[in-house]
């Protein structure tokens, strides 16, 4: 499995396929057709032994992957969002290759598998950080790659583990159609510096920061059991992956009368507190101490309020104004601004494009596209049902990838 690459001037480890060292021939293979049988089979076995292997069931985000690769789904992604140019046909690019993030390492499968789902050949470069889940993950799909069926698949992709080395960096660079960089801002740029073929295209994933938008009036009007199922769809959208992830919540906007308003929130954070384990928040003592230095900044600086909570594994920074708000000073672990409006054009000082995802409640499709189609904002990529926050689309950053993981060849 390791190798020191002479062609890349560094040391890899070939992790998938696991048999196998590093061999230049992975960039002469052949593409794929777009949607071949043959990987929709392959994306739906893997589901099947997700599923239904007791070792998945400690990983919920692997589980959840499960579930979005079964083949109904599958075939729903290509019906939605493959169709043939009027006057042309679409191929895929040719060689990807992925960079993965550190903080939520599993999210690179979900841009891997539509990329094997356009026909491409794939090459990953996966963080030595990467945890238990990815190591289940990564034997299951190696068992898969050993079947006879799947040569052809196993042929095409390969997943590496190298550390910062740039060597390495810029032989995959100069030998792809496309790189892929999931990571913060300051990893996108210092790859971006590493050049591309001419013809190659660059997809980046950068920092992103998002936030839940909640009616006052609609949350009070809950009854218990549909108060406390929005309330645990929160914490799942707010605390997987330590709020970490780009579409994890970071900023609460309530919207409606200022009474209501406060009312909606003394019920939805003593709910909270109810059903927030701390076995699932996972609150460490570094974490406690982060959020205290980031609300008390934000109280010095921006004369923000800090409303008191029950225990460590929520603080509040009540905003007076939009223009204050920090997102890059954002540590995670259950901190939570908040801020309150009257109308949804009160949002417009956030739309920049770092501002992803708007998990809502309470606000109609209707209104959130007028408030679009009127105030055509910069930013906001995707609006989603709370505890929608971190499923992952095939339109993921205002990008359809599968469009970007193919080329059209025209034909008139």
């Amino acid at each position: 499995m390791n190798k020191n690459a002479k062609n890349m001037g560094g040391w890899v480890q070939v992790l998938l396929p696991s048999e196998k060292q590093w061999d230049d021939k992975i960039f002469s293979q052949n593409i794929l057709p777009l949607a071949d049988q043959q990987v929709i089979g392959f994306i739906s076995q893997l589901s099947q032994t997700i599923l239904k292997n007791p070792e998945f069931r400690v990983h919920p985000e692997l589980m959840a992957m499960g579930f979005w690769m079964r083949k109904a789904h599958v075939l729903k992604i290509i019906k939605e969002n493959i169709s043939e140019p009027l006057q042309g046909v679409r191929l895929a690019r040719g060689v990807v290759f992925h960079i993965a993030p550190s903080n939520v390492d599993s999210i690179f499968i979900y841009s891997w598998f539509l990329s094997m789902l356009a026909g491409n050949i794939n090459i990953i470069r996966l963080s030595s950080k990467s945890g238990e889940q990815i190591d289940l993950l990564l034997k299951t799909l190696n068992d898969l790659f050993k079947l006879p069926e799947y040569s052809q698949i196993a042929s095409r992709q390969m997943i590496l583990s190298y550390g910062h080395d740039d060597r390495v960096t810029a032989y995959l660079s100069a030998h792809c159609d496309m790189r892929v960089i999931w990571g913060g801002d300051n990893t996108i740029q210092k790859i971006r510096r590493i050049e591309l073929p001419p013809t190659a295209i660059e997809l980046p994933f950068t920092d992103k920061f998002s936030l839940s938008l909640l009616d006052a009036t609609a949350f009070l009007a809950l009854d218990k059991n549909n108060k406390d199922k929005l309330i645990h769809s929160f914490i799942n959208d707010a605390y997987w992956f330590g709020q970490m992830a780009c579409s994890s919540p970071r900023l609460i906007v309530w919207k409606g009368d200022k009474e209501s308003i406060e009312n909606a929130k003394t019920s939805f954070w003593e709910g909270i507190h109810v059903y927030l384990s701390p076995e699932f928040a996972e609150i460490s003592a570094a974490d406690i101490v982060n959020k205290l230095v980031v609300s008390q900044s934000m109280a010095i600086t921006a004369d923000a309020v800090l409303p008191s909570t029950k225990n460590n594994l929520i603080s509040r920074v009540q905003l007076n104004s939009l223009d204050e708000l920090q997102t890059d000073l954002h540590c995670g672990a259950g901190l939570f601004y908040e801020y309150s409006i009257n109308e949804l054009k009160e949002l417009m000082p956030l739309a920049s494009r770092k501002i992803q995802t708007v998990g809502c409640f309470g606000v109609s499709s209707e209104e959130l596209k007028n408030f679009i189609s009127e105030q055509m904002p910069q930013g906001f990529d995707r609006f989603v049902p709370i505890g929608k926050a971190l499923d992952f689309s095939p339109v993921w950053d205002g990008y359809n990838l599968l469009d970007e993981f193919t080329r059209t060849i025209e034909i008139q």
